[in-house]
């Protein structure tokens, strides 16, 4: 009985109480609190020198724009840019996969270097796969690349204690080594 007037009668009374407790505690935005008021001067660009855009980085490109192109290039100086443009250009021969170091995280592009099987190709046996699970556990990786690393930080190909690599060709969430295959030519 006494609960029950504590909640009809005080109750509403205890809530604007709260609140005004609470509001009390917010302070106000004025001269006299120390919160500093919005400067508009501030906001506003004072004089700044903006940089100017460099030419070798116009923005957008009008190359397409016939009648721009034409007032400030002619045939010859096109034919200058281009010999300018094919003296600094350099042919960077490939070289081998860089070897990381003080880390154990394994390399991706070397696995799929190493590794030859089609993708799909079961090499694995997999117990206990399920889509659902392969679904869940793949989506907790950034990119398919990352899941392959942690697929092969504990125990993968071989074994695949995340459910990560169902059909057990060796290639965990989807990822694929076909780029890297045929950015070697294999």
């Amino acid at each position: 009985m006494g609960l029950k007037f504590l909640s009809s009668e005080i109750a509403p009374h205890c809530i604007m109480l709260s609140f005004l407790f609470v509001s009390a505690c917010v302070p106000r935005n004025d001269i006299g609190t120390k919160i500093p008021l919005v400067n508009e001067d501030v906001l506003v660009e004072q004089n700044v020198e903006v940089s100017k855009p460099t030419l070798d980085n116009p923005g957008l490109s009008d190359e397409n724009d016939f009648d721009a192109v034409a007032e400030r290039q002619t045939i010859e100086s096109d034919a200058e840019r281009l010999k300018r443009n094919q003296e600094v250009y350099t042919i960077i021969k490939p070289t081998n996969v860089p070897r990381r170091t003080n880390t154990n995280i394994p390399n991706v592009v070397a696995y799929a270097l190493k590794t030859d099987n089609p993708l799909g190709t079961m090499l694995y046996e997999r117990r206990f796969k399920s889509q659902a699970r392969f679904e869940r556990n793949c989506r907790r990786y950034v990119s398919d690349s990352s899941a392959q690393e942690a697929f092969l930080l504990t125990g993968g190909p071989e074994r695949d204690q995340f459910g990560i690599d169902p059909d057990g060709d060796g290639f965990a969430c989807r990822w694929d080594p076909t780029p890297f295959r045929l950015a070697v030519g294999k």
